[in-house]
C-alpha cells in the first residue's frame, strides 16, 4: 500500500498505461491493415483468375466458330453464346480439360448462363450450389463484385469463401456468368495467429517494460533518496549541511539547488535571529543595569531630595533609550510584515531637505562641520513625507556623528533615467571593506566596543524605507576617505 503511493509507482503506472494504450491502438491498426491486405490479395487473385477463365472459354468458342465456318456456311446467330447449347458444351469441355491446371488448384469455379442456370462447375462442388438470390434478382444488369459466402461442398463441409462474380457481355447482352471462389480458411488462420501473437505480446511487453521502468525510476530517483537522507540529518543546529548536487542538468539538480538556496536563506535567518537576540540583550542590559544599580545604591540609605531627583532623571533617560529601541524595532517589524501604510503623494525632495537642514545645521555647528546642499530640479517623487524625512534625517545624523570636527558633509539631488537620486557624503574615517556588507544589519556598529552613540538601527530603518518605496540604496567608502550613501527613487 505504501509503495502504491510513491512517485516511483505512479510514474511506472502512468508509463505502463500510456504504453498499453499506444500498443493497443497500434495492434488494432496493424490487425485491420493486415486483414485488409489479405483480402485485397485474395480479391486480386480471384478477379484475375475469373478474367483468365473468361478469356480461355472465349478462345475455345472462337476456335469452334472458325472450325465450323471452314466446314460450311452456318449462320452467325448460331454462334451466339446467349442460351446456346453449343456454348454449354464448350464451357463444360474447358472445365473438364483444365480441371488439373495448377492455376485452378485450390479455387472453385462456376459457369452460369444468362438466366442464372448452372452450366458447369468444379468437380468438388455440388451442382445444387447456384447463384445467390441477390445476384439472380439483379439479372440481366448484374455487376462484377466481391462477397464473402459460407458454402457447403460435396464433402458436406461448410466453409467461408471469398467469391468474385464476373458477368461476360456480348453485343451489349449478358452472355454468361463466371464465378470464382477462394477459401478463406488460410486467411482466417493467419489472422487468428496474428491476433494471438498480439494478444500475448501486448501485456507481456507492458509488464516487462513496467518492470524495467521500476528499475529505471529507481536509478533516476536515486539522487532524491540521497537528498532525503541528507535532509533527515539537517536540524536547527546543523543548517550548514547541504544536499549533494547531482552532476546533471535536470529537474532533480534544480530541486537540489533550490533546496540548498533555501537552507542558505534559513541559515542566514537563524544566524541573524541569534545575533539579533544577542544584540538586543546587550542593548537592553546596559540601561537596565544602570537603572538597577543606581536604585540599589540610592536605597541603601536616606539621601537628600537632590540625589533622588538625579537618580530618577538618569533612570528616565535610560527608559527613554529603551523606549526608542523598541519604537525603532516596532517600525522595522511593520516594514518587514508589509503592514505599514504609506501615504504616497507628490513630494519635492529639495524643499524637504532644506527644511531638515535648518535643524541639522545647528547640531553640525557644534562640531564646526560644514554642510553643503546641491539641489537639482526637478526632484519630485511619489512618496510618504514622514518616511522620507526620517530617511534623510538618519543619513545626515549618521554623517554628523562620524565626521570629525572641522569636516565637510555634502548632500545633493540629481535627476535622470526616471530616477531622483539623493547622495550624502562625508569626510569621516570611512568604513572598512569587510564591514560594508553588514552596515544595514540591525544593531550592527563598526565600533565593536559599542562605545559610540546610537543603537545600530538607523541604517536598517533607512534601507526598509527605501525598499518600501521601490528604491535602491548604495554605499561607497574607503578607510580615511569618507563615505557616500546614494539613494535612488523611481519618478
Amino acid at each position: 500500500m505504501i509503495f502504491s503511493k510513491t512517485t516511483r509507482f505512479k510514474i511506472t503506472i502512468l508509463y505502463m498505461s500510456i504504453l498499453a494504450l499506444t500498443l493497443g491502438v497500434f495492434s488494432i491498426l496493424l490487425y485491420h491493415n493486415f486483414r485488409r491486405s489479405y483480402f485485397e490479395s485474395v480479391d486480386n487473385f480471384i478477379s484475375s483468375r475469373a478474367q483468365g477463365i473468361a478469356y480461355a472459354i472465349d478462345a475455345y468458342w472462337e476456335e469452334e466458330h472458325l472450325e465450323t465456318m471452314k466446314n460450311g456456311g452456318v449462320p452467325g446467330d448460331v454462334f451466339s453464346k446467349v442460351n446456346n447449347i453449343n456454348f454449354t458444351r464448350i464451357a463444360q469441355r474447358w472445365i473438364k480439360e483444365q480441371s488439373d491446371d495448377p492455376r485452378l488448384m485450390g479455387i472453385l469455379v462456376w459457369i452460369f448462363d444468362a438466366r442464372g442456370n448452372h452450366i458447369v462447375s468444379s468437380r468438388n462442388i455440388s451442382p445444387a450450389v447456384g447463384l445467390p438470390r441477390e445476384v439472380v434478382s439483379s439479372l440481366p444488369d448484374i455487376k462484377a463484385g466481391f462477397r464473402t459466402l459460407d458454402l457447403t461442398l460435396m464433402e458436406a463441409r461448410t466453409q467461408s469463401f471469398r467469391v468474385y462474380t464476373l458477368p461476360v457481355i456480348e453485343n451489349n447482352r449478358l452472355a454468361y456468368i463466371v464465378q470464382v471462389a477462394n477459401p478463406l480458411g488460410g486467411v482466417y488462420q493467419a489472422l487468428i495467429r496474428l491476433k494471438t501473437i498480439l494478444f500475448i505480446l501486448l501485456p507481456l511487453t507492458v509488464f516487462i517494460t513496467g518492470a524495467v521502468g521500476v528499475f529505471l525510476a529507481g536509478i533516476t530517483l536515486r539522487p532524491v533518496d540521497a537528498m532525503i537522507k541528507t535532509i533527515h540529518q539537517i536540524t536547527a543546529e546543523n543548517l550548514k549541511l547541504r544536499v549533494t548536487i547531482p552532476d546533471t542538468k535536470d529537474e532533480i539538480k534544480h530541486l537540489a539547488d533550490t533546496f540548498n538556496d533555501m537552507l542558505e536563506r534559513l541559515d542566514k535567518t537563524f544566524t541573524s535571529q541569534q545575533q539579533f537576540l544577542q544584540d538586543i540583550s546587550h542593548e537592553l542590559k546596559t540601561p537596565l543595569t544602570i537603572i538597577r544599580g543606581e536604585i540599589e545604591v540610592i536605597l541603601k540609605k536616606k539621601r537628600p531630595p537632590e540625589e533622588y531627583e538625579r537618580v530618577l532623571k538618569s533612570a528616565l533617560e535610560e527608559i527613554n533609550r529603551v523606549s526608542r529601541i523598541f519604537e525603532n524595532l516596532l517600525l522595522l517589524a511593520r516594514f518587514d510584515s508589509k503592514k505599514i501604510s504609506l501615504e504616497l503623494k507628490p513630494l519635492d525632495i529639495n524643499i524637504l531637505i532644506k527644511d531638515i537642514l535648518d535643524d541639522t545645521e545647528q547640531i553640525a555647528r557644534q562640531k564646526n562641520i560644514k554642510i553643503t546642499f546641491l539641489p537639482a530640479s526637478p526632484a519630485v517623487i511619489q512618496a510618504d513625507e514622514y518616511s522620507i524625512r526620517r530617511l534623510v534625517l538618519n543619513l545626515l545624523d549618521n554623517a554628523v556623528k562620524y565626521t570629525p570636527a572641522g569636516g565637510d558633509i555634502r548632500i545633493s539631488t540629481s535627476w535622470g533615467n526616471n530616477l531622483v537620486v539623493i547622495a550624502v557624503s562625508d569626510t569621516g574615517p570611512g568604513i572598512s571593506p569587510e564591514a560594508l556588507p553588514q552596515i544595514f544589519d540591525r544593531f550592527y556598529r563598526a565600533d565593536a566596543s559599542r562605545s559610540s552613540d546610537g543603537f545600530g538601527l538607523g541604517l536598517s530603518i533607512v534601507k526598509s524605507i527605501v525598499q518600501a518605496h521601490n528604491g535602491t540604496i548604495e554605499v561607497k567608502s574607503n578607510p580615511s576617505q569618507g563615505t557616500i550613501f546614494t539613494v535612488s527613487f523611481p519618478v
